[in-house]
């Protein structure tokens, strides 16, 4: 019998507590047994020379449960060398369920397709009719009830990397109130979300989310909260919440405000010092609504406002940490027509046929009088209800005429001659098949870097898991996936540590994987050290690359030839084995 199942030799080690050094890791039944000067044969030995071994990178902001079931794989993780994701995130998680369900994304079309709608779907459906398209597409049915079946559900199938669970608020709350959910809760129905919560960490869950931007979370009085989240004091639970930032996502019209970010903050906070209980501020973003353009001092100024409430609370006594989504968050349209004439799409059923009608001018009229009406929600930074610089932040990635491509639309808009609106509507015509993103909606980077400097910042994606096949909707907005789906790690990697002098190996590796391991109390995770487990990331620093337009890639980045999951080989020589050796995280692993 070998010393070692897996042996890596001669790689550049960061193991989260100690500087970088050449060395080897020997790995035995799950974990690591020696690393430095290793002796000893192995059943399969990795010359790691040139490249860095670091701690599996371990999310803690994913929603990668909504793919767990469909995707156990977990291939849009697992090849950017995540090994573990806290998922249960912004108030939904899988269950529990009872007569109501949100619509899973694999069946977004499906749902659509049932029932059209122009503006915005519904947030609820009955699983019993959801059951039926989804016995249709996948061949069976969703009949997990609590966050204990939907664990045995996996347990069965196996998964690919590690899962953290959380239980989300709207839920439960959806479980409770049905579709009767636009109101506070009376005293009863929240006693009865404050046993579901009892059920849930019982069965393993380690804490709690809410998305208080989000239906049906944004109903929610802060009693209501403060005592669900009470509960999770004698489980040592974390609250995980998506805190009040836009406010409901409905009917932002011209002219529009809502509260300064800042007391979403303050909130969250507050509930954390009165319970007692620990909290991580999910995508932590600035404090005040800011529309660049403005100077890095101003945003180093806003960073480090943001940054005061917490340090305040710290320094109190409060048990609080953050993550933050990596700079920068491109999201694609993906299409120029998209989000600004989604309705449009949906209505007359084609970008040709939407081409046909931009060419008439009482036509575009109408479409920006329902932008400024606020039919539909958009991101400030491309939102012309309240943001002059939209044009700004819209870039136009791919365009047939070259002219055009990789400008912002506001250098289109000078080139072609015309008001920023009137452009889009050319550019459309000319290419309907054009694609674009914008920029990332927190304002600028200045801002973003003053929370990856302190010392508790770390790298949440905010994704879900999947593969990269059939990644775009085929009905309007042909949504695709973020980009950081496949490639959050890496990018983050790239910008701060390879092409910048802005942290160094050690920090970037505290930053992804040792904080939130420790965050969430993940035993013998996030390190590489003797007796921890063998979740172990392979990269090559210098060949780490996006694969196609950063802004639009939906597939698996290069550089990352080696990932190991428990000890287990999941990614080898960069293709996937298909083996499954995830475990579920609960309280009591």
């Amino acid at each position: 019998m070998s010393d070692f199942d897996v042996k890596i030799s001669n790689a550049r080690i960061v193991d989260g507590k100690n500087k970088e050094y050449i060395g080897s890791i020997g790995v035995k039944d799950g974990r690591i047994i020696e690393t430095g000067k290793v002796t000893g044969d192995a059943e399969r030995e990795i010359d790691a020379s040139g490249l860095y071994a670091l701690p599996g990178f371990v999310d803690p902001h994913s929603h990668g449960d909504w793919g767990f079931a469909w995707y156990p794989n977990c291939e849009s993780a697992v090849m950017q060398g995540c090994t573990t994701v806290v998922a249960g995130q912004c108030g939904l998680s899988p269950a529990p369920l009872r007569e109501y369900v949100q619509a899973p994304g694999v069946l977004w079309d499906e749902v659509y397709e049932k029932e059209p709608y122009l503006y915005h779907g519904k947030s609820l459906h009955k699983l019993i009719d959801i059951n039926e398209l989804h016995e249709a597409k996948f061949g069976w049915k969703i009949e997990y009830k609590t966050m204990g079946d939907y664990f045995e559900l996996l347990r069965k199938q196996g998964i690919g990397i590690n899962f953290v669970p959380l239980v989300g608020h709207g839920t439960i709350k959806y479980c409770v109130m049905g579709e009767d959910y636009k109101r506070e809760a009376k005293p009863e129905e929240v006693s009865e979300m404050k046993a579901l919560i009892h059920q849930a960490m019982v069965e393993g869950c380690r804490g709690f989310s809410i998305g208080l931007d989000y239906d049906p979370d944004v109903f929610a009085s802060k009693e209501e909260i403060d005592e669900c989240v009470a509960v999770l004091k004698e489980y040592d639970g974390i609250y995980v919440p998506h805190w009040r930032r836009t406010g409901r996502r409905r009917n932002i019209k011209m002219g529009s405000y809502s509260a300064e970010p800042i007391e979403g903050i303050k909130e969250v906070i507050e509930t954390a010092r009165k319970t007692g209980v620990r909290l991580n501020i999910a995508h932590l973003a600035p404090g005040w609504h800011t529309v660049p353009p403005m100077t890095p001092m101003i945003g180093e100024a806003i960073g480090k406002a943001t940054l005061k409430p917490i340090d305040d609370a710290i320094e109190e006594g409060l048990d609080i940490n953050f993550d933050v989504i990596p700079w920068e968050c491109w999201e694609p349209f993906p299409y120029l027509c998209s989000l600004h004439f989604t309705q449009w799409l949906r209505l007359l059923g084609s970008r040709e046929k939407l081409v046909e009608w931009l060419k008439i001018d009482e036509f575009r009229q109408k479409a920006w009088d329902e932008i400024e009406e606020g039919k539909l929600f958009q991101r400030l930074v491309i939102n012309p209800c309240v943001n002059p610089h939209w044009a700004e932040n819209f870039k136009i990635v791919t365009h047939k005429n070259p002219e055009y491509a990789g400008k912002t639309l506001a250098e289109a808009a000078k080139i072609h001659g015309k008001d920023a609106w009137n452009t889009l509507c050319d550019l459309i015509v000319l290419d309907p098949d054009s694609m674009g993103a914008h920029t990332d909606y927190r304002g600028i980077e200045a801002q973003m870097k003053e929370f990856f400097k302190h010392r508790l910042g770390t790298a949440g994606l905010d994704v879900g898991i999947r593969d990269d096949k059939d990644v775009m909707n085929r009905n309007p907005p042909y949504a695709t996936p973020l980009p950081d789906t496949f490639s959050g790690y890496p990018k983050f990697f790239m910008r701060y540590v390879r092409d910048r002098d802005f942290l160094t190996m050690e920090e970037a590796v505290q930053k992804t994987s040792t904080i939130p391991a420790k965050t969430y109390k993940l035993k013998d995770r996030g390190t590489l050290l003797p007796g921890g487990y063998a979740d172990i990331v392979l990269m090559d620093l210098e060949k780490l690359d996006h694969t196609g337009h950063p802004e639009l890639t939906t597939t698996y980045p290069k550089g990352i030839p080696y990932v190991l999951v428990n000890g287990k080989v999941v990614v080898d020589a960069g293709v996937h084995t298909g083996t499954r050796p995830g475990v579920i995280l609960t309280r009591e692993a």
